[in-house]
C-alpha cells in the first residue's frame, strides 16, 4: 500500500536526518509565515473565522490542549488555534508554495505543527521534525497528483492540504505506522477544496487552508484513539487518484506509485517559493514583466496604446476583467498588470489605499485609479503554445506594450520565465525580514531571533516570545 510507506516515513524520520539547508528554508518559511498570518488576522476573512469559532464554542476555550491564536492574546483548543491560523496564513495571497505540486504549503504545515507543539509544550527539534515531514510529504504527493489534479478544478491546498495535516500532527502526536495510516486514510476521505471558491471570488479559498489543518489534526487524534481509516484511500478502486485525479484506469496504470516512492526522504524543501506580491502566484511573472517595462516607461503609462499579455492557459484564465471585490482582485491578470504599470510594486496597504480610492466602484475621482481600470480593460490576453509548453516547469509571461505615436511611438516588450521567489530566483533571507516590516511596521522584530535558535527551546517559549 502506497500510504503505507508514506506513514513509515512520517513515523521514522527524525530531526538529525534533515540537512542544513533544509533547517535554515523552513526557519526562514517559518519567518514568513508568522509574519503573513499576524497581518493576515487583521483581515475581513480572519475576523469571521475567530469570530465564528467564538460563537459556536460561546467563548469557552476551556480546554486541557490549548493554543494560540497569533497576533492576539486569544488562546483555544488545538482545532479552533490550527483552523484560524491557517485562515490567516492564506487570506493575503502571500503565503509559500511549490510549483510543481501546485499547492500553499506553509498555511497549512505552520498552523497544524504550532497548535500541537504548544498544547504539548514539545521541543523547537520536535516542531521542525513535525514541520520537514509535512513539506517532504505536501510536495511528494502535490507533484504526484498535479496538474491532472487542478485541472479537474480541485485546490490542492485543500485536497493534498489535508494529508499535510494528517502528515504534521501524527509526527508530533508520536503516532506508530499504523496509526499513521490510519489517520492519514481519514485524512483522504475529508481532502476538499474546488476552485471554483478561488475564482468566483469568495472566501472559500482560505476556508480550504483552514479546513485541512482542522481535518488532519482531527484525523491524527481520532487514529491515536483507535478510529480507523482506509489504507488505500489513495490509489484504491474508489480512492483519491481514481475519483480526483485521473480519468480512466489506463491513466492509473501507466503511473508507477512505485517509482514515486522511490522518493520519498529526499531533500525537496529548498524549492519551495517566497510570494513578493499579494497576487495568485500565477500572476506573479506577468507582474515582474510589467515591472521591467515600467522601469522604461516611467510615469507616462497614460501614452500605453494597447497591451498584450502572451502567457500559459492556467495564467491567462485568469481573465477577470471586472473585479468586485479583493478576492476577485487578488486573481484578475489584467489587474495585476495594469496595477503594476502604473504604480509599481504594491504592499497590501497600496492595494487597500487603491480600493478605498474606488479601484472595485464603477465610479472614482482619481487619475490613477481610472488610468489602472482603463489598461485593464483594454488588455489582451493569450494563451500561447510555445509558452504552454514550458509550463509547469516554468511559469512564463511575455507582456507587451504598444505606446502611442507621442511618446516614442514604439513596441516595448519583455518576458519572464520564473517569478521572483522561487529557488532559481530566490528572494533573499533580508527579503522576507523586508517584507515582514512591511506587513508589520510596529511588531519588534528582534523577537524573531528566536526562530534562528529555535532547537534551544520549548515551543510554548517560542510562541510566548514571538507573540509579546
Amino acid at each position: 500500500m502506497f500510504l503505507q510507506n508514506i506513514s513509515k516515513f512520517i513515523s521514522n524520520y527524525r530531526y538529525e536526518q534533515a540537512t542544513v539547508q533544509s533547517l535554515n528554508t523552513v526557519k526562514a518559511a517559518f519567518l514568513d509565515f508568522f509574519g503573513v498570518t499576524y497581518r493576515g488576522m487583521g483581515e475581513e476573512a480572519s475576523k469571521i473565522a475567530l469570530n465564528t469559532v467564538e460563537e459556536i464554542f460561546s467563548g469557552n476555550f476551556n480546554s486541557n490542549l490549548q493554543a494560540s491564536i497569533i497576533g492576539t492574546d486569544i488562546k483555544t483548543d488545538v482545532l479552533s488555534a490550527a483552523f484560524v491560523n491557517s485562515v490567516a496564513a492564506h487570506v493575503l495571497e502571500l503565503d509559500d508554495g511549490h510549483r510543481g505540486a501546485q499547492i500553499h504549503l506553509g498555511a497549512v504545515i505552520f498552523p497544524t505543527a504550532l497548535a500541537i507543539s504548544e498544547a504539548y509544550n514539545l521541543t523547537g527539534k520536535e516542531f521542525l521534525e513535525g514541520v520537514v515531514v509535512g513539506y517532504e510529504v505536501g510536495i511528494l504527493l502535490g507533484q504526484i497528483v498535479n496538474p491532472e489534479h487542478r485541472n479537474k478544478g480541485f485546490h490542492t491546498t485543500g485536497t493534498i492540504g489535508t494529508f499535510i495535516a494528517g502528515a504534521v500532527a501524527s509526527k508530533l502526536l508520536k503516532l506508530d505506522d499504523e496509526q499513521t495510516l490510519n489517520a492519514l486514510g481519514l485524512c483522504g476521505t475529508q481532502a476538499a477544496g474546488l476552485l471554483e471558491s478561488d475564482h468566483g471570488g469568495s472566501m472559500g479559498k482560505v476556508l480550504h487552508a483552514g479546513k485541512a489543518s482542522y481535518n488532519g489534526i482531527l484525523s491524527a487524534f481520532l487514529a491515536r484513539n483507535g478510529f480507523t481509516g482506509s489504507g488505500t484511500i489513495f490509489e484504491g478502486n474508489e480512492g483519491f487518484l481514481k475519483a480526483m485525479v485521473f480519468d480512466d484506469d489506463a491513466e492509473i496504470e501507466n503511473f508507477s506509485l512505485e517509482n514515486v516512492l522511490k522518493g520519498i526522504g529526499k531533500v525537496r524543501v529548498r524549492d519551495i517559493y517566497f510570494k513578493k506580491y499579494p497576487f495568485c502566484r500565477h500572476l506573479h511573472s506577468s507582474i515582474d514583466t510589467a515591472l521591467k517595462l515600467k522601469a522604461s516607461i516611467g510615469d507616462e503609462y497614460d501614452h500605453i496604446q494597447n497591451i498584450a499579455v502572451k502567457t500559459y492557459s492556467v495564467a491567462a484564465e485568469h481573465n477577470n476583467y471586472n473585479p468586485k471585490n479583493l478576492e476577485e482582485l487578488k486573481q484578475s491578470l489584467p489587474y495585476a498588470v495594469a496595477i503594476s504599470l502604473v504604480v509599481g510594486e504594491v504592499s497590501v496597504d497600496d492595494i487597500n489605499q487603491l480600493i478605498e480610492y474606488g479601484l472595485l466602484d464603477n465610479y472614482s475621482t482619481v487619475d490613477k485609479v481610472n488610468s489602472i481600470k482603463n489598461l485593464a480593460r483594454g488588455m489582451i490576453l493569450i494563451s500561447d503554445d510555445d509558452l504552454n509548453r514550458l509550463y509547469p516547469s516554468k511559469r512564463p509571461s511575455n507582456v507587451i506594450i504598444k505606446l502611442d505615436d507621442t511618446f516614442r511611438n514604439g513596441i516595448f516588450q519583455n518576458i519572464t520565465l520564473l517569478p521572483k521567489g522561487d529557488f532559481e530566483n530566490p528572494l533573499q533571507l533580508r527579503d522576507l525580514i523586508d517584507k515582514f516590516k512591511s506587513l508589520n511596521p510596529l511588531y519588534n522584530v528582534k523577537n524573531l531571533t528566536v526562530i534562528d535558535s529555535i532547537e534551544d527551546y520549548t515551543m510554548n517559549y517560542v510562541v510566548r516570545k514571538l507573540n509579546e
